[in-house]
């Protein structure tokens, strides 16, 4: 059954000029897809053009041409502090680095990006820890950052990212500095997540990502080649 549409992207192009100002790259080409409430797999090697893609749906920066809409955003055309409110509400993020401040605990890191949104301490502490909990940390919520686990802290980031209830999450390599089993147990938790109604475009060269996937689409010089539904 097909789910609300939360991201169209239609003929998105992004080139840079070349090194030594020679030229440009063209990193994304003439792009056209579809994001609803789902997993989408973004697969790819380095180069491909998969994080300049999820820099553009995430508002880092804007297409050279074609339109990019989130949730009713037009992203490309986004300015000042509409572009500030969309980055803090609508979009989470996930790196392949947690990016965690390692003083602070779990907990702490998590309700910081709570108090963001402009919520009351108890509430942020509240959410912060039901977010920890979505994604099995619950007993480690107390625990500085730079005692986790790396598998734990990107369980951590991710319950950053999800506390916003970002109506798009997208995911840069969140996997690539873990292990495979331990990139199993995050890969997992974002299928939750996306079964519990938030849109997730993952851009990944982790063939293990396809297994948790609703949707494959397949990335090669800054093109889409295929699509392809995995689970129904």
């Amino acid at each position: 059954m097909p789910t609300p549409e939360i991201v169209r992207a239609t003929g998105v192009t992004k080139g840079f000029a070349a090194s030594g100002g020679r030229g440009r790259t063209e990193a994304v080409r003439g792009v056209d897809f579809v994001v609803g409430q789902e997993l989408v797999v973004l697969l790819g090697r380095s180069g491909a053009g998969k994080s300049t893609l999820l820099s553009l749906v995430g508002g880092l920066d804007a297409p050279d041409s074609g339109t990019i809409s989130v949730a009713g955003h037009d992203v490309g055309r986004l300015r000042g502090r509409a572009r500030e409110e969309y980055l803090r509400t609508t979009v989470g993020w996930v790196f392949s680095s947690a990016g965690l401040l390692p003083l602070l605990s779990a907990l702490e890191n998590v309700w910081l990006a709570a108090r963001l949104l402009g919520h009351r301490d108890s509430v942020a502490r509240k959410e912060a820890l039901q977010a920890l909990e979505a994604v099995g940390l619950g007993p480690r919520a107390g625990h500085r950052a730079g005692e986790l686990s790396g598998g734990e802290q990107q369980r951590a980031a991710l319950a950053r990212a999800l506390v916003k209830k970002p109506v798009l999450l997208l995911a840069d390599e969140p996997t690539a500095q873990l292990d495979s089993e331990t990139g199993k147990s995050v890969l997992d938790v974002m299928r939750v997540a996306a079964r519990s109604g938030t849109a997730i475009l993952l851009a990944t060269h982790d063939q293990a990502a396809v297994e948790v996937a609703d949707r494959v689409l397949s990335m090669e010089d800054g093109r889409l080649t295929a699509a392809a539904t995995v689970h129904p």
